[in-house]
């Protein structure tokens, strides 16, 4: 199952590099959908909703948020420091009101909520160290790119194509177990 997202967002730096920054729509394409609409058809109402979609994306992407987090630990920065821990922090899987309405979401650097920038653990600045001087930003002057979220999902590709029907096959033993335990009135 292969990701690709939307081309709307607020600014080039952010659409670039997949952060905060979709402006009224997501759009997303996954490859391989029909194997997991088919493995999905054969549960009841209940567990086919967009909320355990997202818990299988979730789930699936967990092994891209690490390559992500690696990818940024291994990278040099100014002043000879090598890796930033408050963009490894900011790295995780993302929902939208409008990826929720689906059952999606999207991998990136958190910079809203709990990532504002006052929390001092903000990656909004990601955007513009994976894009560099393409950014075209008036107001900030980067060096050269140095991207670290499209090498690690290059990487990562083939391993999330292969493991969605075996990580949806975990969620939904959970969330089944979830129902048998709590009943249909229970269950949330």
């Amino acid at each position: 199952m292969g990701f690709s997202f939307g081309d709307r967002h607020r600014s080039r730096a952010a659409g670039l590099a997949g952060t905060t920054g979709t402006k009224n729509r997501v759009g997303v394409n996954v490859i391989g959908m029909k194997e997991l609409n088919n493995f999905m058809t054969q549960f009841p109402r209940q567990l086919n909703n967009p909320k355990n979609l997202t818990r299988i994306f979730r789930e699936n992407s967990k092994p891209l948020q690490n390559k992500i987090k690696q990818k940024i630990s291994g990278m040099p920065f100014k002043k000879g420091s090598v890796g930033s821990s408050i963009l490894e922090k900011s790295v995780g899987f993302i929902t939208t009101r409008a990826t929720r309405r689906v059952g999606g979401g999207y991998v990136g650097l958190r910079a809203k909520g709990a990532f504002s920038n006052k929390s001092g653990k903000s990656g909004f600045y990601g955007a513009w160290i994976e894009v560099g001087r393409d950014a075209q930003s008036p107001t900030y002057k980067w060096g050269p790119a140095k991207p670290f979220i499209k090498p690690a999902y290059e990487e990562t590709k083939r391993n999330l194509m292969a493991n969605v029907l075996i990580d949806a096959r975990k969620v939904m033993f959970k969330e089944s177990k979830k129902l048998a335990k709590f009943g249909t009135l229970g269950y949330s």
